[in-house]
């Protein structure tokens, strides 16, 4: 590695390193003034309480991440250009992008890292947030329900099934309806008063089966008819499920395969998969538009960076969740809508940096 490198990389990872504990801090203490009448009232251990925070730390990384690349790279480019160092790397021959490849590289690990904590580590961190805050502190109990109404689970294989009620601890389904899709299409229906587990499979009572083949129905009353073959276990419908935010990208994924399955409409799914993939995207992309900037501006102190990256930043996450919002509404493709502000900005950031190469 250059010397040039080592000089620009040292500032630079001192400024990201700062900027991104800043930014944990600042998260930190906005959620500790929130919360402080909670674990003041249960008289919360110091302990428990530095873990819930340790396990809000992964999330917060996740999101700040980008904003602290971009800070970094104001802080750490503008000083250069500040004290002329930049325009003499110019002068000896280096182009802007030879000189922010450093720079670049530790984007696309970060890149790698928001990927790998958002996929594995977020969702676990967040889950035992919430029991140590709910649990260990408030003293809530969280009980299994007996009981669940009006249930509706997508199961695997492209069947949906829709329930009445059902007795967790009975393993006993009421007013159930089992609906098998095959490429979209309807095959198979089964109505039943109730349904109930024998240990292996599921057993219908006192209900009616359709089978429905190129556009012709048949249907056939039973008193009692055993099923094999359901991959669906009673377990799987004792819990709710979990919301898109709350899945990682291969469950989403999963789940977005097994409604496409069933028939169902998978464009919001769709969008929220994307944008998984999207947002991590984003640190390169602020790289870019910081380098590009900072040739132009000289940093006369840490404020102007601070503002102009929460700026930025703040209208990458506005276009983001408009274009979420489209795509959920079906006024955007899922595609479309996912990855239109990494478009934009990918966009501006290229032009602002081939302008900037120029100069």
């Amino acid at each position: 590695m250059r010397i040039l490198d080592r000089y620009l990389l040292r500032e630079f990872l001192v400024y990201l390193a700062l900027g991104l504990l800043g930014f944990i801090v600042i998260f930190i203490v906005v959620d500790l003034i929130e919360k402080m009448d909670v674990f003041l009232d249960h008289r919360a251990p110091w302990p428990l309480v530095a873990q819930y925070f340790v396990n809000l730390t992964p999330d917060v990384v996740v999101k700040m991440l980008p904003v602290a690349l971009l800070l970094a790279t104001f802080m750490a480019l503008g000083q250069l250009n500040k004290f002329g160092e930049l325009t003499a790397m110019r002068a000896g021959g280096l182009s802007l992008l030879r000189i922010l490849s450093p720079v670049l590289a530790v984007a696309s690990m970060c890149v790698g890292l928001s990927l790998l904590l958002g996929e594995f580590l977020v969702p676990a961190a967040t889950r035992a947030r919430e029991v140590i805050f709910e649990e260990r502190i408030q003293h809530l109990q969280r009980s299994m329900p007996s009981e669940r109404a009006d249930v509706t689970y997508l199961g695997r294989g492209g069947r949906i099934w829709v329930m009445g009620l059902y007795l967790v601890h009975e393993q006993r389904m009421h007013e159930v309806s089992l609906q098998e899709f095959k490429g979209g299409v309807l095959a198979r229906r089964i109505d039943a008063a109730e349904a109930t587990w024998d240990g292996s499979r599921w057993v219908f009572v006192s209900g009616y089966v359709r089978q429905f083949h190129e556009g012709r129905e048949s249907a056939e009353g039973f008193q009692r008819m055993a099923v094999s073959g359901l991959g669906e276990r009673p377990e799987d419908f004792a819990k709710p499920g979990h919301r898109p935010d709350e899945m990682n990208w291969f469950e989403l994924r999963n789940y977005v395969e097994r409604l496409r399955a069933s028939g169902a409409r998978v464009e919001n799914y769709l969008v929220d998969l994307h944008l998984k993939l999207a947002f991590p995207l984003l640190c390169i992309i602020v790289v870019m538009i910081g380098g590009a900037l900072a040739t132009r501006l000289r940093m006369q102190g840490a404020a102007l960076g601070f503002g102009l990256s929460v700026a930025i930043s703040f209208l990458y996450y506005g276009i983001m969740r408009a274009g979420q919002a489209l795509g959920h509404n079906g006024a955007l493709p899922p595609y479309v809508a996912a990855w239109v502000a990494d478009a934009l900005f990918g966009s501006v950031a290229v032009v602002m940096l081939g302008q900037a190469q120029r100069r």
